[in-house]
């Protein structure tokens, strides 16, 4: 069995991360897994030589859905089509997995002539537009990371040709939570005593990032004035710079962090007291599964994925970001009770039960082991 992970390489992601983690386990069950990427100089290729993964680059000036219009989408599959089903056949790829929509949109069509199958592994909420009745015809099963996004699906997908399969983790990265704390609170010369959050994750607009700004301001003068935020993830220098000067706008600019893009973001979510999961569209929510496999409490807004992992109350706590001082209302909970030990033990074991690798891969050779044989 040979199966083929097509990156764009111009992003590193909670999805790269999860499908490298099914690379991972592939490898070790000595099934063959091949990486390719478009890009060989953008930040997912520094991020595989970091961690000594190889991969190959096949170059294209032009992938499908890079521009969002119909005639675009056309053109871009057919640039690439005749590469695309050279490079499977070369490399006598049975299965090709796609996990973005560039990829998806220029994979697919080549994986369906040249290979056994194409997954389509969809980690994103879907809009209503009828155009997406076409994936049912581009792949060959449709995999969707929540319940959230499945709902979203083309209704003319058959049953058996889609399933829902969560993102995988390695459960056993729990980290020392004090020596966690230590190394934060001195590389980020935080003082030792502070209330600590922590917002993880590309930073960007949608991640509602100066909403938790916004609420630090008001807690920071209202309720507590020794709490900081730390922000950490990628984004585009001018949307960072935004976010600062609002912070500096509203007096905080002294007390949130912006530490760019980390690669091991396991350290500084044990460190935290507590994870905001802030935005109202994600699809999933994997720092909610991260901080809960390092007993770190979760303050997510309730709706979007994280309905699909947290259980107010038992795991994490939710606050509905569409009534005004809702978020401030749970804080002040939390942090007037900072030993939730019984809710971050439930958090943990419910993340260790659900959202391992071995389960993940798994599910995953029932869906390519379906595709070899029909």
């Amino acid at each position: 069995m040979n199966i083929l992970f097509p990156f764009v390489g111009d992003s590193v992601g909670g999805s790269h991360v999860s499908t490298l983690e099914l690379y991972s386990s592939l490898i070790n069950e000595n099934i063959t897994a091949i990486i390719v990427l478009h890009e060989n100089d953008g930040p997912l290729s520094q991020y595989l030589c970091n961690r000594n993964i190889p991969f190959f680059i096949l170059k294209s000036s032009r992938l499908s859905g890079e521009v969002p219009s119909k005639i675009s989408i056309v053109v871009g599959i057919m640039t690439n089509f005749f590469r695309f089903a050279k490079f499977i056949r070369t490399h006598k790829i049975d299965i090709v997995h796609g996990n973005d929509l560039r990829i998806n949109l220029s994979w697919s069509l080549p994986a369906k002539i040249a290979a056994k199958g194409f997954v389509w592994h969809q980690r994103t909420l879907l809009s209503s537009s009828r155009f997406w009745l076409l994936i049912r015809y581009l792949c060959d099963y449709f995999v969707a990371i929540s319940d959230s996004v499945m709902k979203s699906a083309p209704i003319n997908i058959q049953d058996n040709r889609k399933k829902i399969v969560y993102n995988p983790f390695n459960v056993n990265s729990v980290i020392d939570k004090e020596l966690a704390r230590s190394h934060i609170i001195k590389k980020y010369n935080i003082p030792s005593n502070c209330f600590l959050l922590g917002c993880v994750g590309r930073v960007v607009d949608y991640k509602n990032i100066d909403f938790i700004i916004k609420n630090i301001s008001d807690i920071y003068y209202g309720i507590n004035k020794n709490i900081y935020l730390i922000v950490a993830g990628a984004g585009s220098e001018e949307y960072v710079n935004e976010l600062r000067e609002y912070a500096y706008n509203v007096g905080v600019s002294d007390h949130i962090i912006f530490t760019g893009f980390i690669n091991n973001p396991n350290r500084l979510i044990s460190s935290l007291d507590l994870l905001v999961a802030p935005s109202r569209v994600d699809a999933f929510g994997r720092t909610i599964v991260e901080a809960m496999l390092q007993k770190t409490p979760v303050l997510a807004a309730k709706s979007g994925g994280h309905l699909n992992i947290i259980s107010e109350g038992d795991n994490g706590m939710f606050y509905d970001p569409t009534i005004e001082g809702d978020f401030i209302k749970e804080f002040s909970i939390i942090m007037c009770n900072r030993d939730i030990s019984t809710l971050s033990n439930k958090a943990y074991y419910f993340a260790q039960d659900n959202f391992s690798s071995t389960q993940h891969l798994n599910n995953m050779l029932l869906i390519y082991n379906h595709l070899l044989i029909s």
